[in-house]
């Protein structure tokens, strides 16, 4: 796993903005203190496999840790002890997708992992990574899994305040968040859209990067602009 940028933030209040700079970054989200944000680029491609084989080997003390249990749970109760909402999960899964877990070929299942972003959201550690799930006898699929570190332990997690940065970080390119993040690529195409979304002071503001992606597809699709900047295999 390579760390590709490590930046200093601030936080403060909704909506979330960004200011980038090589030495610093500003995220406005809504807590008023010092925190950092990291960017990281699997290199090679981190592939997570269904190796654990009972809840008592889980630990999730990192954020891949928890992929790993997620994708090794074998049971409802395994599920739930992944996720922060508990015995409240309404990730429900079938008896059927249990057993499928259990007699599935581990080095053809498995969650491929492409680049991570982890930053505080006030005291509480948060990371969405973009991964794609690899089947047998199908094609890879993508996702973004959002997860938050409690009481030393990382769990799965779902917000609607998640949504819409979880879609852009599963389908933008690697180097192109990195150049949207750093404002430092030499891509022009990417230069001209970290301009488009930035205030007149440098700030990277969240909301014009939302607007501008949904733009893309609504009311119709940027054909242009989805292939440059999207990955063609994300859906």
């Amino acid at each position: 796993m390579k760390i590709l940028n490590i930046l200093k933030v601030s936080i403060f209040i909704l909506p979330l903005l960004i200011k980038a700079q090589k030495e610093n970054m500003n995220i406005i989200l809504s807590y008023p203190e010092e925190q950092e944000v990291y960017f990281y680029e699997y290199q090679p491609r981190l592939k997570i496999k269904a190796t654990y084989t009972s809840l008592e080997e889980v630990e999730n003390k990192h954020p891949e840790q928890l992929v790993q249990s997620v994708v090794s749970a074998i049971d409802q109760e395994w599920v739930n002890y992944n996720a922060l909402s508990g015995k409240n999960n309404k990730d429900i899964k079938s008896k059927s997708h249990f057993e499928a877990v259990k007699k599935m070929d581990k080095n053809k299942n498995y969650f491929e992992l492409h680049h991570k972003l982890t930053f505080m959201l006030g005291d509480i550690p948060t990371s969405i990574i973009k991964f794609f799930i690899h089947m047998k006898n199908s094609a890879p699929q993508s996702g973004a899994i959002v997860m938050q570190k409690v009481a030393g332990r990382w769990y799965t997690t779902s917000h609607p305040s998640f949504s819409d940065l979880s879609l852009i970080v599963m389908r933008l390119r690697s180097y192109v968040l990195k150049g949207i993040i750093l404002g430092d690529s030499l891509d022009k195409d990417i230069q001209a859209l970290a301009k488009q979304i930035r205030s007149d002071d440098g700030t990277l503001e969240l909301h014009k990067l939302e607007e501008e992606f949904d733009s893309w597809y609504f009311p119709n699709k940027n054909k242009d602009k989805i292939k440059l900047f999207t990955d063609r295999n994300a859906w």
